[in-house]
């Protein structure tokens, strides 16, 4: 799936800024997940802030970065979305949702709501 992913507490991932994830929690999840590493940096200087990396199911590696208050997720994989991200989507007590408005969820697919 070349495709990217957004993890949000919005009802749609481009309104985050108004329901965000805070970056600090993030970086704290983040480094206590055992399955991220930091693979890279975005910025420069004190406001530079780490890309993750996921190394997913089938050997493809994914980024993870913040922005905006949701967490984006970019790469290529043949895996199911929801049983690559779900866990960190529902720890952060948030939406897994893909570019076109879909979701992903345990129960499977969910259509967009607009």
């Amino acid at each position: 799936m070349g495709y990217e992913l957004h993890i949000s507490r919005a009802e749609e991932y481009y309104d985050s800024a108004e329901h965000p994830i805070a970056l600090d929690e993030w970086l704290s999840y983040a480094e206590s997940n055992s399955t991220l590493r930091v693979g890279g940096w975005l910025g420069w200087d004190e406001d530079r802030q780490p890309i993750y990396e996921y190394t997913c199911a089938d050997g493809s590696v994914v980024s993870m970065t913040w922005f905006e208050g949701a967490i984006e997720i970019k790469g290529h994989f043949d895996g199911d979305a929801y049983r690559e991200f779900g866990a960190v989507a529902e720890d952060l007590q948030a939406n897994l949702q893909g570019d076109h408005g879909e979701r992903y969820t345990a129960s499977g697919v969910l259509p967009p709501t607009r």
